[in-house]
């Protein structure tokens, strides 16, 4: 699947930017900024109020425990409906506030459902050519929740995310390539943001082993033809190891990093602690 996005004003997709916390990552936005930017699309976002959230408020020993310290208090449905609303009016507007200060179209709305359902159904509206940001970092255990919403989400081309230690958005776009047949969407996608940002693209070649990373730069040489634009960088031979891959790319410093969704980089497992470590950038993934 090629990695697109409709242009504003097409009505055939979106970037869709998930938001479910009072504090989103100030580098997933600065992210969603650049790709609304590198793909001249708008930016829609999407404050999820979680149904279960909501559920949990009508029992009667239902707590809130503030995240910086101090006494648990009581909290009532009422109470979570107007604390719900109150930060999606406040993050919406920051929102907007970053969209139209770089001159992009921006929509906000609240939906209330399952975080995955939410995505799906604002995907399927405008399909198909939608790609999901989302807007709160990822911890190591939601391997399960991130493969969730690509099989849910099918009016995405992509989802991106960014880890808990997310840092910046600048630097060389690296393609995380693992098969020779991915690389046209992968870099379709590394050209748009690459144009955009004037950076370079790095192929970073990721395998299990030495023959396995010869083969695959051969394959990458025959696919690039005559482009010179594109620096191939064997990275690391990972003998299966996420980690040896991981740590291969943070040392790269990209300011994005194009992987496939279910490889060595971004397994189809619960535990993303290797990439969760080691990622300083957004995580544009595709199937």
């Amino acid at each position: 699947m090629i990695a697109h996005v409709a242009e504003a004003g097409e009505d055939r997709g979106r970037i869709v930017l998930q938001l479910c916390a009072a504090t989103p990552s100030a580098v997933a936005l600065a992210a969603a900024i650049s790709l609304a930017e590198a793909y001249q699309a708008e930016i829609e976002g999407v404050f999820v109020e979680d149904e279960q959230l909501l559920d949990l408020a009508r029992f009667p020993f239902a707590r809130i425990v503030p995240a910086r310290g101090g006494m648990a208090r009581l909290v009532t449905h009422s109470d979570m409906e107007r604390e719900l609303r109150h930060v999606a009016t406040a993050v919406l507007h920051e929102v907007e506030t970053l969209a139209r200060a770089a001159g992009l179209t921006v929509r906000g709305r609240v939906m209330r459902a399952a975080p995955s359902a939410a995505l799906a159904t604002a995907c399927a509206e405008r399909g198909p050519w939608n790609l999901v940001v989302l807007a709160d970092a990822f911890s190591p255990r939601d391997g399960h929740a991130i493969a969730g919403l690509l099989e849910s989400a099918l009016q995405a081309t992509g989802i991106v995310i960014v880890g808990p230690k997310a840092r910046r958005t600048d630097g060389p776009i690296i393609i995380a390539l693992e098969e020779a047949d991915r690389l046209s969407g992968m870099l379709h996608a590394a050209d748009r943001l690459a144009a955009a940002s004037e950076e370079r693209i790095i192929v970073a070649l990721i395998g299990e082993d030495e023959a396995a990373i010869h083969l695959l730069e051969a394959q990458l040489r025959l696919l690039l033809g005559e482009r010179n634009d594109v620096i191939i960088v064997a990275a690391e031979i990972a003998r299966g190891e996420p980690a040896v891959a991981a740590e291969a790319l943070r040392r790269l410093a990209g300011g994005f990093v194009i992987a496939q969704f279910g490889r060595l980089v971004v397994p189809h497992t619960r535990d993303l602690t290797p990439i969760a470590a080691a990622l300083e950038c957004p995580l544009f993934l595709v199937r």
